[in-house]
């Protein structure tokens, strides 16, 4: 238990749920069944020729043209505590959020606040939340217009976003084509290092670690991917890594091979599995869910799981030409952002992937 600001014992966050962040994300093998149920149920009305982008394609945000070639990006994601820090929480929510509408090389225009918190937390915590957020948002200068408040047994947050791109520069899940190559921009193992800090066993330097990489924004990384001519990306989220490939590589009718040793990880994050046995259930599900799509040549089952290890606030994965990539690779040298060539986009079975350790 740790003490609030007055010196009267205040509660861990991350006691209050079960899954941080977004390993609190409703699984692939439940949400694939649920969105073509939800797609038979969308495909029965009629639909504004002015959706670009529904659900149907499982894209980060829908799109909707406003007037041509000018469409708006809208997004909504919540999720519980990543952090024991109401303020560090508030962050890594805003930036989450907004990871969606940069997966789509969008402009984020504004937001609106998703929250639900126990009545016990009180105003203080709502106020850093909130607080953490909009500080955020304000760096991508995106104003928060408004929410909805509620009470709720586990807290959740997150925010809808509205944001903006020209038609030709949308980033989509369906373009990856063979030939492309891949590149993840935030390295892995922060669902499994916040399983570790609940657990008590991942060290105050790893969670500080874990925490300043979900803070950091996807802004930089989207905007060098559109100047540079890729359209295809996606962000890591909930269904880890080798979900969201799956996701991309099925809307786009390909196949790909990663390389389990190019993949960046965050130092620290295998000893807290071969140590400490810190396995979150998220990752452990998505690793199974992906089995009979993924083929894992020697790679050891502590690789699997960091490779299907639930991200909040993860990097972006994008798939591009040589061309797009190199100049990709040029500019994030150049600010600083993050980069690793981790495989290739191949002809084979849609929505199929080999795993090569």
């Amino acid at each position: 238990m740790d003490m609030d600001k007055n010196g009267v014992g205040a509660v861990d966050l991350l006691e209050l749920t079960t899954a941080g962040g977004c390993g609190c994300k409703l699984p692939l093998d439940v949400m694939g069944p649920f969105m073509t149920s939800l797609q038979e149920l969308i495909g029965a009305t009629p639909v504004s020729e002015a959706v670009k982008a529904d659900s149907s394609q499982r894209d980060d945000a829908a799109l909707y043209e406003i007037s041509p070639g000018r469409l708006l990006a809208v997004t909504a994601d919540f999720g519980t505590p990543v952090s024991s820090d109401a303020k560090v929480w508030g962050r890594i929510a805003a930036q989450n959020a907004l990871s969606d509408v940069y997966a789509m090389g969008a402009r984020p225009l504004l937001a609106l606040s998703l929250l639900a918190l126990p009545r016990h937390l009180g105003l203080d915590v709502m106020s850093d939340l909130t607080a953490a957020a909009v500080a955020t948002l304000t760096e991508s200068a995106t104003p928060l217009v408004g929410g909805h408040t509620v009470v709720s047994e586990v807290p959740m947050f997150g925010l809808c976003v509205v944001g903006e791109v020209s038609a030709g520069k949308a980033l989509m899940l369906g373009n990856a084509r063979p030939g492309h190559v891949l590149i993840l921009t935030k390295a892995l193992g922060t669902g499994i290092v916040t399983a570790g800090r609940r657990a008590g066993v991942a060290s105050p330097a790893l969670v500080r670690t874990a925490e300043e990489l979900m803070s950091a924004s996807n802004r930089a990384a989207a905007d060098a991917a559109v100047r540079s001519g890729i359209r295809a990306a996606t962000d890591v989220t909930g269904f880890g890594l080798i979900g969201h490939l799956l996701n991309m590589l099925s809307a786009s009718g390909c196949a790909a091979v990663v390389n389990a040793r190019a993949v960046p990880v965050m130092a620290g994050v295998a000893d807290l599995l071969d140590t400490h046995g810190v396995v979150p259930n998220s990752g452990e599900r998505n690793m199974f869910t992906v089995e009979d799509r993924t083929t894992w040549s020697n790679v050891d089952v502590g690789m699997r799981l960091i490779l299907s290890d639930a991200q909040t606030s993860g990097g972006l994965l994008l798939a591009a030409d040589a061309s797009a990539a190199e100049m990709f690779m040029a500019a994030s040298a150049r600010d600083g952002i993050p980069a690793s060539f981790i495989g290739a986009v191949t002809d084979g079975p849609a929505g199929t992937l080999e795993v090569r350790g």
